[in-house]
C-alpha cells in the first residue's frame, strides 16, 4: 500500500496497519474535536444567558420604556432590548468558535478572525467606559434641569412681568421649562465630548468634538444675546412707562393738543354711538405722551438688537440694526420738524385771522400752506428720503406758483396792473415836486386833514 500524503504530511503510511493508523488518529483528534464541541456548546448556552440578560437589563431602563412602542412584551423582537440582546448573542457565539477553532489546530486559519477580537477586546473598556461617563452625566444633567425648573417655578419669576407692564404668559412652565434645557445641554455636551475623547476613534470622535465644541462656544454668546434682548425689552417697557406718565402728568399733552396737532379724546367717532363710543374712544386714545414713550421703547428694543448681533459675532445684523437706528432717529427728528411746522402755521394763520381786515382769510390760508409745506420739506431732507427728489418738487412748485402768478397778472389783471402802476408812478412824482421844508424852522405836524386834500388832488 501506498503512502497517502496531505498538505507535506503523512496521513496513511503504506508500512503500518491502516485499522492502526486510524486509531492513533482518533486518539489523537478525537479529544481536540469533542473539547471543540464542548466549547461550542457553553457558548452557545452562554450567548443565550447574555442576549436575555442584556435585553431584560436594557428594557427595564427608562430611556429604552419611553423608546419601545407601548403594548408590546419585553421580549418582542422589535424592542431595543431584544436588538441589543440579538447583537450581544452573535458576539458570544462568535468568540465561542474562536476558542473551538484552538484545540483543532486551526490557529492560522483564524488569524484574522483573533485579530478583530483582540480590537474589540481592546475597545471594550473604552466602550464600556465612554457609556457609562455618558450615563453618568445624563443622569447629573436630568438632575440639574429638574432642580432649576423646580428653583424657577417656586420663584414664580414669570410674575415680573406684570410689574413692567408685560402681559404675562399664557403657560408659566415655559420659562423653567426653556432654562432647565439650557442647563442640561451645558452640562450634557461637555459630558458628550468626555465620552468620545475616551473612545480614542479618530474618524468619528474628532469630528464630533469639533462640533460638539463649536456648540459649546456658542452657548454663552446665545444666552448672552438673549439676556440683552430681554432686558433691552423690559428696560424699554419701563422708560416707555416712565416717560408717559410723567409727560402726561407736567402737562405736555394738554399744550400740545392745543396746538391741534392731535385729535381731541372726546370727538365722536363716526359709525360707532352709545357704550361703544365710549369703549373705542378709552382705547384708540392717542396722546403725544404715548408716541413719546413708544418712540422711546422703539429705540430701546432696536440697540438691544444691535448689541446682541455683535454678542452672535453676526456683524451684518448689527451694521443693519445700527442702520435702523440712525434712520430711526432721523425719521422721528423729521417728523418734529414736520409737526412744528404744521403747528407754528396754524398759530400764524389764527392770528392773521384774528387781525381782521380784508383778505385775512386768504392770506391765512397762504400762509398756512406756505409754512407747513416748507416745513414738509425741510422735514423730509432731514429724513433723507430722496433728496434730489424733494429739492426738484419743491423747485417746481415754487417755479408753477410764480408762473401761474404772471399769467394771472400779465393776462388776466393788465388793466388793473396798469392802474396801478400809474397810481405808483402818480405818488413818486408828488414826492419828488414837493418842495422841502427849512432845516432851521421846525416842520409843525401834519394835520389829518391835509393828506386827505392830497390825495383828493392827486
Amino acid at each position: 500500500m501506498n503512502d497517502v500524503r496531505y498538505a507535506g504530511g503523512t496521513v496513511i503510511d503504506g508500512t503500518r496497519d491502516f485499522t492502526n493508523q486510524v486509531w492513533m488518529y482518533a486518539q489523537e483528534w478525537g479529544p481536540r474535536i469533542i473539547g471543540a464541541l464542548v466549547i461550542l456548546l457553553i457558548g452557545w448556552l452562554v450567548a443565550r444567558a447574555v442576549k436575555w440578560g442584556v435585553a431584560n437589563l436594557i428594557n427595564r431602563t427608562p430611556l429604552a420604556r419611553r423608546a419601545n412602542q407601548p403594548n408590546h412584551p419585553p421580549r418582542d423582537k422589535s424592542t431595543i432590548g431584544a436588538q441589543v440582546g440579538d447583537a450581544a448573542f452573535w458576539v458570544v457565539l462568535l468568540v465561542a468558535f474562536f476558542l473551538a477553532a484552538q484545540p483543532l489546530g486551526l490557529a492560522s486559519a483564524t488569524g484574522p478572525l483573533a485579530d478583530m477580537l483582540n480590537g474589540f477586546g481592546n475597545a471594550v473598556p473604552r466602550i464600556i467606559g465612554a457609556g457609562l461617563i455618558l450615563f453618568l452625566g445624563y443622569i447629573l444633567a436630568s438632575v440639574a434641569k429638574k432642580a432649576v425648573e423646580a428653583v424657577i417655578t417656586a420663584s414664580h419669576v414669570e410674575r415680573l412681568s406684570a410689574h413692567v407692564g408685560s402681559t404675562p404668559p399664557a403657560d408659566p412652565s415655559a420659562l423653567p421649562r426653556a432654562v432647565g434645557s439650557v442647563v442640561f445641554a451645558l452640562i450634557i455636551i461637555p459630558v458628550a465630548i468626555a465620552a468620545l475623547d475616551t473612545l480614542n476613534i479618530a474618524a468619528i470622535s474628532q469630528p464630533a468634538t469639533a462640533m460638539l465644541r463649536i456648540i459649546l462656544d456658542a452657548i454663552p454668546h446665545v444666552i448672552a444675546a438673549g439676556i440683552i434682548i430681554t432686558l433691552a425689552y423690559y428696560l424699554g417697557k419701563f422708560a416707555s412707562q416712565l416717560i408717559t406718565s410723567f409727560l402726561g402728568s407736567t402737562g405736555v399733552d394738554k399744550a400740545i393738543n392745543s396746538l391741534g396737532l392731535f385729535p381731541r379724546s372726546d370727538a365722536p367717532v363716526d359709525g360707532v354711538t352709545g357704550a361703544e363710543q365710549v369703549s373705542v374712544k378709552a382705547g384708540a386714545t392717542l396722546t403725544p405722551s404715548k408716541m413719546i414713550g413708544s418712540g422711546v421703547f422703539i429705540a430701546i428694543v432696536i440697540f438691544g438688537l444691535m448689541e446682541a448681533f455683535r454678542q452672535l459675532n453676526f456683524a451684518y445684523g448689527s451694521r443693519i440694526m445700527a442702520e435702523v437706528l440712525t434712520l430711526f432717529g432721523q425719521v422721528v427728528f423729521g417728523a418734529i420738524i414736520i409737526a412744528a411746522a404744521v403747528a407754528i402755521a396754524r398759530l400764524i394763520s389764527t392770528t392773521i385771522k384774528a387781525s381782521g381786515g380784508a383778505g385775512a382769510d386768504f392770506t391765512a390760508s397762504l400762509t398756512k400752506v406756505a409754512i407747513i409745506v416748507l416745513g414738509t420739506a425741510i422735514g423730509l431732507r432731514f429724513m433723507g428720503l430722496a433728496d434730489d427728489i424733494i429739492n426738484l418738487a419743491f423747485g417746481l412748485i415754487l417755479g408753477a406758483i410764480a408762473v401761474a402768478f404772471a399769467l394771472a397778472f400779465g393776462l388776466g389783471g393788465r388793466d388793473q396792473a396798469g392802474r396801478i402802476v400809474q397810481r405808483l408812478l402818480g405818488k413818486a412824482e408828488d414826492e419828488a415836486n414837493r418842495p422841502a421844508a427849512p432845516s432851521t424852522v421846525p416842520v409843525a405836524p401834519a394835520s389829518p386833514i391835509a393828506p386827505r386834500e392830497q390825495d383828493t388832488q392827486a
